[in-house]
């Protein structure tokens, strides 16, 4: 008898006792899954963060990269998508800042130039026909050549070149036959004239569509599908935010008997500030053009299972050119 009463106590666990169990491991796996879940969402935004970051970095480093070694004063404009290959129009800068931004006026492009080759010599001229230059170089027409150490700055836009590879140097003819005025200015005349061919590079936000938001930033210009910033005292209805810009380089060309803004490549995406580009101001509230301010803003467009969109990342600078050459943009 006593072995049956202590066979039966042994025999395993009540009802209740299963029932605690049970909650404790429910609310257990609750915690374990909220943790994984909280751990799942975070990763997903921190990853929508950086990639919206990233694009922002690279379009800046580019920037940075070209700028610093811009050799002419940067211009800031707009871009005309009006036009037939798009044009860069140079509008005077206004003195009035934009309501709410500490900064001069903004723009959608910034125009520079850079060295794309040099130095090189003059190695013939004649004076009734191309410039002679020792370059071992390919020239692309469009391209820009500076004599900056001859006398006077001598600058000029290339529009017809033609290479002669046994002797490593390029026929160079330029607008309005500015060719024949340097004469005579060659190594064989016992005087050495240095060149540099530089590039017209534009950087430019473009491609981003425009959505109604009481909280954008711009509003419709006097053209069609164009917008500007918005003045104060716009109504809710007419303003809008921007979207899915990208950040293009773009270098001057020439054909047909025209110059024309070759699209090199993209730089960044995803961008949602239309127009990053603006001059500085100074202690004394004029604009200090020693620098090409910079605003760029992007984000992550995927929207995940969470329901959310990454923020915004903001990138502000100001990036200084260090070498002025030439005296055109």
């Amino acid at each position: 008898m006593k072995n049956s009463v202590i066979q039966q106590k042994r025999s395993g666990f009540t009802v209740a006792e299963m029932m605690v169990a049970v909650g404790v491991l429910g609310l257990l796996g609750l915690v374990f899954f909220s943790v994984l879940k909280s751990g799942i969402v975070l990763f997903a935004k921190n990853t929508a963060v950086n990639i919206a970051h990233e694009e922002a970095r690279q379009g800046i480093n580019r920037l940075t990269r070209d700028i610093h070694a811009s050799v002419s004063m940067p211009q800031l404009c707009n871009l005309d998508p009006t036009t037939s290959p798009v044009s860069f129009p140079a509008p005077s800068p206004s003195p009035t800042p934009i309501s709410g931004v500490a900064v001069g006026p903004m723009y959608a492009a910034v125009t520079f130039q850079n060295v794309a080759n040099g130095p090189n010599y003059i190695w013939k001229d004649t004076g009734a026909g191309p410039i002679k230059i020792k370059d071992n170089y390919t020239v692309s027409d469009g391209q820009h050549l500076l004599i900056p150490f001859w006398g006077a700055l001598f600058e000029q836009d290339i529009i017809k070149h033609a290479a002669i590879g046994s002797t490593n140097h390029s026929n160079i003819w330029l607008v309005n036959g500015a060719e024949t005025n340097i004469n005579p200015r060659d190594y064989l005349a016992g005087s050495y004239a240095i060149t540099y061919y530089t590039e017209r590079v534009a950087y430019v936000v473009m491609n981003g569509t425009y959505t109604k938001d009481v909280t954008g930033l711009y509003t419709e210009g006097t053209k069609n599908n164009t917008y500007v910033w918005a003045p104060p005292g716009t109504p809710n209805g007419h303003r809008y935010r921007y979207q899915n810009g990208e950040l293009h380089q773009f270098r001057q060309r020439y054909s047909g008997g025209s110059f024309y803004w070759e699209d090199v490549s993209v730089v960044a995406r995803n961008l949602t500030s239309a127009m990053p580009f603006y001059t500085p101001l100074n202690t004394g509230g004029g604009f200090n053009t020693k620098y090409v301010g910079v605003k760029i803003t992007a984000t992550d467009t995927k929207v995940t299972n969470q329901n959310f969109i990454a923020v915004n990342s903001l990138m502000d600078t100001a990036i200084d050119y260090r070498t002025a050459i030439a005296l055109t943009q």
